[in-house]
């Protein structure tokens, strides 16, 4: 359909952030105040838990921006920083004492509120959310950061993690574990952020 001579979606929805799980690679995302966005990786993720399967999206846009489409809502996220193997802020996390195992440990029990495990990278602290394994089918072309081009076919070597910047709660993240760490800062996508969604 056109409108004043413009391409408008096929359809209208009240909120577009909803229509972020529909989405394929191509696929162009209008942001407020931004302009145009289009997908150029999409990967459809799921998580096996206690029988019960949890599924959620990833997204690259082609200005390197990830965005995520999941049960606990939307978010964009601007930032990525690699950690390698090897290095301390990498060891500080992954290691058989580092800050994943020692969440993890801490659910089990049951304190994972009362005692939270934290890192720092670059001068900040960030609380450590949730953990788990994922199982990942990519579309549209492979990521150019390394750990996300990285999924292995056995979930269990795909470990992602969530956190949040302990100063500022609207600063948050997601980490990936595969071949290294990435981590990727941003925040909570809103309504209004997301003008529309275009088809390719």
């Amino acid at each position: 359909m056109r409108e004043n001579g413009k391409e408008q979606p096929a359809q209208t929805y009240t909120d577009p952030l909803k229509e972020l799980f529909l989405v394929k690679p191509e696929d162009v995302l209008e942001f407020w105040m931004e302009g145009s966005r289009v997908v150029k990786t999409l990967l459809d993720c799921r998580e096996e838990f206690e029988g019960h399967s949890y599924q959620w999206a990833w997204m690259f846009l082609d200005d390197s921006s990830l965005v995520e489409a999941s049960p606990d809502g939307y978010f964009r996220y601007r930032e990525h920083e690699t950690l390698r193997q090897g290095t301390a802020h990498y060891e500080d996390l992954v290691a058989q004492d580092g800050a994943l195992v020692r969440f993890e440990e801490r659910v089990r029990e049951g304190s994972a509120d009362d005692r939270p495990v934290t890192f720092v990278v670059n001068d900040r602290t960030y609380q450590i959310t949730s953990t788990g394994t994922v199982y990942a089918r990519r579309t549209g072309e492979e990521p150019a950061l390394l750990t996300w081009r990285s999924f292995s076919e056995t979930h269990t070597d795909n470990v992602y993690f969530g956190f949040a910047d302990v100063h500022d709660e609207a600063r948050v993240g997601v980490g990936l574990w595969t071949a290294h760490v990435c981590l990727s800062f941003g925040k909570a996508l809103a309504p209004a952020d997301l003008s529309a969604i275009y088809r390719k």
